[in-house]
């Protein structure tokens, strides 16, 4: 049986089952490790994979006469811990234990809500694929921008649809024949993503930008219809057009690569924030 784990916010495997053995014994995989294996619904804390697992040795420390606490505070001060939540890497005397995972402090409120909802932390649901985030329908994301990485306070809820790419060759057909096929195969997903204050005004802007820009089309088009300037209509044909592949494109800040019944994939993530995820090894 082969092991992967996370150290330093990386995927790292896989390995023998001895030698994920003395890993946890020499400490570099530990309790709250997140740790998968075949067979294995998505990565878990090493507590949760494997509860008989030997225990580590306790480390060493040379302070003498310690007050109350201090060596359980010196032992934490030098590990750190993938935060079960947003997965930045944080020292765990800066974290919190909860059960059996860490969390960072910002993200503490809304892992305690998790728990009472009953529903696991967004950081164990979520995958890399090479430059495409994979997760399941209805995933609350974590409180990182998806286009910077950056902390956020918020998210933002996005209604996502797909469908398979040899639909579009309907278009050579009829375009409305495209349009009810499209309709009825495609795929949906509900999903809530971070996003930080920059990119919310960014997103604002090329909206508003946008729309404006299909109003002053109408215009041209009611004006130059009306009074025989067929180029300004075709201009404001064009605005309408330009005006609406830019908004599909740069408005969603994500959109779907693929979707099933199970997962999502998604486009449009920086290479920041896949960069803390575990590589997808597809579904088990």
């Amino acid at each position: 049986m082969e092991w992967y784990y996370v150290a330093n916010g990386q995927q790292t495997g896989p390995v023998t089952e001895a030698q994920f053995d003395e890993l946890i014994r020499n400490g570099t995989v530990q309790a709250s490790t997140l740790v998968w294996r075949a067979g294995l619904p998505e990565w878990q804390p090493l507590s949760v994979a494997r509860p008989g697992a030997p225990a580590a040795p306790p480390p060493l420390t040379t302070v003498s006469t310690p007050a109350p606490g201090m060596v359980a505070g010196a032992i934490a001060a030098g590990a750190t811990a993938p935060c079960a939540e947003c997965q930045r890497v944080f020292p765990q005397s800066e974290m919190v234990f909860l059960n059996r995972s860490w969390v960072c402090a910002q993200c503490k409120p809304i892992f305690v809500q998790r728990m009472k909802e009953g529903v696991g932390p967004a950081g164990s649901q979520l995958w890399r694929l090479k430059k495409q985030l994979v997760c399941r329908p209805e995933t609350v994301l974590p409180e990182r921008c998806v286009k910077c990485n950056n902390p956020t306070q918020g998210r933002l809820k996005r209604r996502l649809y797909w469908h398979p790419p040899l639909v579009y060759l309907l278009i050579l057909i009829n375009l409305l024949v495209y349009a009810i096929v499209a309709i009825i195969v495609r795929k949906r997903a509900r999903l809530e993503i971070g996003l930080c204050e920059a990119h919310r005004k960014r997103r604002i802007l090329i909206i508003a930008v946008c729309w404006l820009t299909v109003l002053l089309g109408i215009a041209f088009v009611i004006y130059g219809a009306g009074n025989n300037l067929g180029g300004l209509a075709a201009l404001g044909v064009l605005g309408i057009l330009v005006a609406a592949v830019v908004g599909a494109i740069l408005g969603p800040q994500v959109a779907a690569a693929k979707i099933d019944k199970d997962y999502v994939w998604l486009k449009g993530v920086c290479p920041e924030y896949l960069e803390s995820l575990p590589e997808w090894s597809g579904p088990n």
